[in-house]
C-alpha cells in the first residue's frame, strides 16, 4: 500500500465516529422567505401559495423520505396553515423517482405571511442529483374567485451582503418593497443603503440615505422602502444591504397599483457575497476537475467504469497514462466538449493579469496537456493554461505547487484558478 492510499485510509478511519454520528452529508436547508395566505379585508382580496417540489434523483430506489416542508410565522415559531395536505405546520414529503407534489394554502382566515424552510436531511450519494428536490414557489391574488395577479418568490439565498434595484415614484404610488428573514438564530441587525441612479451614468452614484433595521432570532419582515426612506418620494437605484450578525433570506417586490389593486414584480437580488471566483484546489493524480465551479469529486476517479451521468460535468481529468504501472506518465485530459490552451511559466501577479479578453483570445483545442515525469517539462510551479469548459465559461489555471511520493510516482498538483462567469 502506498503512503498516498495509506493517507486517504487514515482519513477514512478518523471521519469514521462521526459518520457513524450524522447523515454522511445533509443537503441542508432551503428558504422560501415570502410565503402569504389568507384574506386581506380592506382590499377584499385573498392570497394562497402554491409550492411544486421535485425529486430529482431518476433512481427508484432512492425515493425522498427525510424532507420536510416547515411553515414559519413572522417570530420563527411554527405555523399551523389550511393546505390541501391537511391543517399543518409541517408537511413530510414521499415522493418517487421524478416524482412532484404541490402543496397550495387554502387562502383561509385573515391575512397574515410567513416564510417556509425546506428541509433535506438526506444522505447524498455519488450522483448530486439522488436525494435534491428542486423548488417553484408562487402565490395568487383572488378577487371573489377570480385570479387577479400571480406572483413568483425565488428561494433566498443565505446573504449577509446583496443589492437589489429599486424604483420609488410616490406621484404614481410606486414603491418597492421586500422580505427579510433572519437565518443566524441570534438578534440580527441590518445596514441599508440607498445609491441613486444619476445622470450621465459613468458617474458615480449619489448616495439616498441609510438606515438600519433589527431582526431578532428566526425573524421575518416585510417593509417597504418608503418606511425607511420617506424623503424618496421619487428614486431609482439599488439599495445595498449588509447582515452584521449572521445570514439572511431576501425577497424583494416592485409594487405598482392597478385597476384591481397592486401587482407585484419580482426583483433579482445581487448576492455580493456570492461573487468570488478565485479558488485553490487539490487536484489529485486520476481524479476530474469541474473547472465551471470549480469541484473536484472525491468519489470516484480514473479507475471507475465509464457513467456518463457522473463524467457529464467535468471538464478536465488528471489521467494516468493507459500502461504507465507507476503513473510516471500523466496528463490533463479534455472531458465532455471542454477544450485547452497552453499559456506557459507565468508567477502570481502575470498571472492574476490575464484578463478575460486574452483568454477569449487563444487557441483552444481538444489536445491533451503532457505532466508526465522526463517527458514533459510543463509539470512545474507556475505552469499556466486556460480552459474553454463544457458550459462555454473561460477558465485560468495554474499550478501553485505539486506533491510527489516517496513509494509512488503519482502527483498531486495545487491549482490557482479563476473563473470568468
Amino acid at each position: 500500500m502506498t503512503k498516498r492510499t495509506l493517507y486517504m485510509v487514515a482519513l477514512a478511519i478518523l471521519l469514521l465516529p462521526f459518520l457513524r454520528a450524522v447523515p454522511a452529508v445533509a443537503s441542508g436547508d432551503k428558504i422560501v422567505p415570502h410565503v402569504v395566505n389568507g384574506l386581506d379585508s380592506v382590499a377584499n382580496l385573498t392570497y394562497r401559495t402554491k409550492f411544486d417540489i421535485t425529486n430529482l434523483g431518476p433512481d427508484p430506489s432512492t425515493p425522498i423520505t427525510k424532507v420536510t416542508v416547515l411553515f414559519r410565522k413572522t417570530d420563527g415559531t411554527p405555523w399551523t396553515l389550511a393546505t390541501d395536505q391537511g391543517t399543518v405546520s409541517e408537511v413530510p414529503l414521499n415522493l418517487g423517482a421524478y416524482q412532484t407534489i404541490r402543496i397550495t394554502t387554502l387562502g383561509n382566515g385573515v391575512f397574515a405571511h410567513g416564510y417556509v424552510i425546506v428541509r433535506n436531511l438526506e444522505a447524498t450519494t455519488a450522483y448530486a442529483e439522488d436525494y435534491e428536490v428542486a423548488i417553484t414557489v408562487y402565490y395568487e391574488v383572488l378577487s371573489g374567485n377570480n385570479i387577479v395577479e400571480t406572483v413568483s418568490v425565488p428561494l433566498g439565498q443565505p446573504t449577509v451582503k446583496w443589492g437589489f434595484p429599486v424604483e420609488i415614484d410616490s406621484s404614481k404610488r410606486l414603491d418597492t418593497g421586500f422580505a427579510i428573514a433572519d437565518l443566524s438564530g441570534a438578534q440580527n441587525q441590518i445596514t441599508l443603503q440607498l445609491m441613486q441612479a444619476t445622470t450621465p451614468t459613468s458617474n458615480q452614484a449619489t448616495s439616498g440615505g441609510s438606515a438600519t433595521l433589527t431582526l431578532n432570532a428566526n425573524e421575518k419582515q416585510a417593509r417597504m422602502l418608503t418606511e425607511f426612506f420617506p424623503s424618496a418620494t421619487k428614486f431609482k437605484g439599488m439599495l445595498f444591504g449588509q447582515s452584521i450578525g449572521g445570514p439572511v433570506a431576501i425577497l424583494a417586490l416592485e409594487i405598482t397599483p392597478v385597476q384591481t389593486g397592486s401587482q407585484y414584480a419580482t426583483m433579482v437580488p445581487a448576492y455580493i457575497d456570492s461573487l468570488r471566483r478565485n479558488t485553490m484546489t487539490y487536484l489529485p493524480q486520476g481524479y476530474s476537475l469541474d473547472a465551471d465551479l470549480p469541484v473536484v469529486d472525491y468519489l470516484h476517479n480514473e479507475n471507475d467504469p465509464l457513467d456518463q451521468d457522473l463524467e457529464t460535468p467535468w471538464d478536465v481529468l488528471f489521467q494516468t497514462t493507459s500502461g504507465s504501472t507507476n503513473g510516471a506518465s500523466r496528463s490533463l485530459v479534455p472531458q465532455q466538449g471542454a477544450t485547452l490552451s497552453i499559456i506557459g511559466i507565468k508567477d502570481g501577479s502575470q498571472f492574476d493579469g490575464l484578463t478575460q479578453e486574452y483568454l477569449r483570445s487563444l487557441n483552444y483545442t481538444g489536445d491533451s496537456i503532457d505532466l508526465s515525469d522526463g517527458t514533459s517539462s510543463q509539470l512545474q510551479v507556475g505552469f499556466t493554461f486556460a480552459i474553454k469548459t463544457g458550459l462555454g465559461h473561460y477558465v485560468k489555471v495554474r499550478i501553485r505547487d505539486y506533491v510527489g511520493y516517496s513509494d509512488s510516482a503519482y502527483k498531486d498538483m495545487m491549482l490557482e484558478i479563476f473563473v470568468y462567469k
